[in-house]
């Protein structure tokens, strides 16, 4: 998986610009300088295409302490300068970065949206459920700002005419692509030819949402080698992200190679925990475990800064969801 490049300038103009409604009154609506991850996919063997750069800004907005609220484990996000009602559609997905000084928490909303209208919006709120937000914010964190952002779909990121080539057929014949349906699910998918579908329904699955956190496990089973990318805005800020069970594949969303030592997960993971990460051949992953102040493979190796990109899976000897942070100590290419 190579690092995150620069678009060329008719890239960018055409892929990302600010979205301004008359209705709104934010502060800011914004896109980064942008860029993408380009991912070999490798004929015949199981592949992540990691998904770290971000979809284009909608909103960004400050928020002062009280527009912030949590009950038990619900939280408000209240914003009386903008409509949601007017800047969402209730069947997409979207992603909410709230950010911590430098820090950030991305939160999915409406991810079953696609298929059956569950909006968590209003005219000028967002309600998420989140008991570990919940607790960040009882213990006095508050988010200096928000940025909203649109989810991507599958058709986004592998088109809706199968850009990047993938083996087309049948579910037992095509390549296929693993896709969250929740935090903790998985659906496989593949390219029908003239859609994406689902095994065992003829289902145009097109419209799920893709998150950046998320990465498409893709098993090819034929074919040469190819090349994807996916466009978007890097980010340098740490993350923190949702280590949702005992076994979680994430993208870190750095937008550089990375080292074990540099992500800093020595701090936040448990005694136990393994982490695999792509170093060997053609993305294969390696199980790595923090022992004696250093990063060791199986072999007993030091793995600790040998630099990998994005993707990761974490296994976890905790059943219980939390947050781990991700350091970004590197420059970003900008």
């Amino acid at each position: 998986m190579n690092p995150v490049h620069c678009l060329p300038a008719c890239f960018c103009t055409c892929a990302l610009f600010p979205v301004f409604s008359a209705t709104l009154h934010a502060e800011t609506a914004y896109s980064t300088p942008c860029g993408y991850i380009q991912t070999d996919l490798y004929a015949k063997q199981a592949n992540y295409l990691g998904l770290g750069v971000h979809p284009e800004a909608l909103m960004q907005h400050t928020l002062k302490t009280d527009n912030v609220t949590s009950s038990g484990s619900k939280v408000t996000i209240t914003d009386p300068d903008v409509n949601f009602n007017e800047l969402m559609d209730e069947n997409s997905a979207y992603i909410l970065a709230l950010h911590f000084g430098n820090e950030v928490v991305a939160l999915p909303l409406n991810r079953d949206g696609w298929k059956k209208p569950s909006s968590c919006w209003k005219e000028h709120e967002i309600e998420v459920s989140d008991s570990l937000l919940a607790e960040f914010l009882k213990k006095g964190n508050f988010p200096d700002f928000y940025v909203l952002r649109k989810a991507r779909t599958l058709n986004d990121v592998l088109g809706d005419d199968n850009k990047f080539g993938l083996k087309s057929g049948s579910a037992a014949s095509a390549d296929n692509a693993s896709i969250f349906n929740s935090e903790t699910t998985k659906q496989a998918v593949y390219y029908s030819g003239t859609q994406w579908m689902r095994r065992g329904s003829k289902e145009d699955v097109g419209g799920m949402p893709v998150f950046g956190h998320e990465p498409l496990d893709i098993t090819r089973k034929a074919g040469e080698d190819i090349k994807a990318f996916v466009i978007g805005e890097v980010s340098p800020k740490h993350q923190k992200l949702l280590l949702a069970g005992q076994n979680s594949l994430l993208h870190t969303r750095l937008p550089l190679a990375h080292s074990l030592r540099e992500t800093g997960l020595q701090n936040t993971l448990q005694s136990g925990d393994a982490v695999y990460v792509p170093l060997g051949d053609k993305n294969v992953m390696v199980k790595c475990t923090y022992q004696r102040d250093r990063w060791e493979d199986e072999k007993g190796q030091d793995v600790s800064d040998i630099p990998f990109h994005g993707v990761l899976s974490i296994s976890s000897s905790s059943k219980t969801p939390a947050y781990i942070n991700i350091n970004s100590s590197i420059s970003t290419q900008q």
